[in-house]
């Protein structure tokens, strides 16, 4: 089976790097402190009141699986940024474009190198979040959902940045664009749907009211982070349908955002390779030229 190069080699350089063993230990480091430290909340409360609340045991898991969440959002695009944009520095990137390598090989490659190491940081946390099964009250389905929610939610930021690497010249410039994006996406559709809800709830007859919150909760759908928060609800018995149009659209959200945030994760990588992909005689003279 061939393997893709550029994953082969940024994938071993990666495994070896300093830099992964400190995300591995700085992200285990976290998780297992704010889980130590609610546990033995629950425990002290059971110590005092001779009683057992087994919705705290899932209130701790909804904070192991939101603390990689924020962990990423903030410290991912740092990581993610210099994907294309450090081999266009090096002046390395128009060497692999000369080579029988396409940019779609390119690209794909970043993109798995990328996935591979994030994905060995999560699966350093399993022994962790697996602690909690002990209490019950997470089922096999849940478990198997929330990964693929998590899964999509890695797969849609780093496609993010390597969009990002690959419209900039230098790696400070994706970066920058990395996290403006992300804080639109993950948090901007989230005070929009708030400022809509806020406006439709002050003149429910206003037609842009109308309009207004049902654009913000259409946007709403691309955000991973609340199909997740959706599913830890579900998981704890809380209701969260008041957010959405409709029983339909809070019964499936979760298959709805997975098919959106795949889909526009396709178009970044495909515009990614559009864009670092040689055009005739001018890219040969001039190089490919960008922020």
């Amino acid at each position: 089976m061939n393997i893709n190069p550029i994953y082969e080699r940024e994938h071993r350089v990666s495994t070896r790097s300093l830099r992964l063993s400190t995300a591995i230990l700085v992200f285990n480091f976290v998780v297992a402190g704010f889980t130590l430290i609610e546990m033995n909340g629950v425990v002290d409360y059971a110590r005092k009141t001779s009683s057992i609340d087994y919705t705290s045991f899932l209130q701790i898991f909804k904070i192991v699986v939101f603390v990689p969440v924020v962990l990423l959002i903030f410290v991912g695009p740092s990581f993610i940024s210099g994907a294309i944009s450090d081999e266009r520095h090096r002046g390395t990137l128009e060497i692999l474009l000369t080579t029988k390598m396409t940019a779609k090989s390119i690209v794909v490659g970043k993109f798995l190198s990328l996935m591979a190491s994030i994905m060995i940081i999560l699966v350093s946390q399993l022994p962790i979040t697996a602690i909690l099964f002990l209490y019950g009250g997470i089922t096999v389905g849940d478990v198997v959902k929330l990964t693929l929610n998590f899964i999509v939610f890695v797969v849609l930021l780093i496609s993010m940045g390597v969009f990002c690497s690959s419209i900039s010249r230098k790696t400070s410039i994706a970066t920058a664009l990395l996290y403006l994006a992300v804080l639109i996406l993950f948090f901007g559709t989230l005070v929009l749907y708030f400022l809509a809800a806020n406006s439709f709830n002050m003149n429910d007859k206003n037609f842009f009211s109308i309009i207004f919150i049902k654009v913000s909760k259409f946007i709403l759908l691309f955000n991973p982070l609340v199909s997740m928060d959706f599913l830890l609800s579900k998981i704890m018995g809380e209701d969260s349908s008041d957010v959405l149009v409709s029983l339909f659209w809070y019964n499936n959200w979760f298959y709805i955002n997975m098919f959106l945030d795949l889909s526009l994760s396709v178009i970044f990588l495909a515009l990614s390779v559009v864009k670092i992909k040689p055009h005739g005689k001018t890219w040969r003279k001039y190089g490919n030229s960008n922020l």
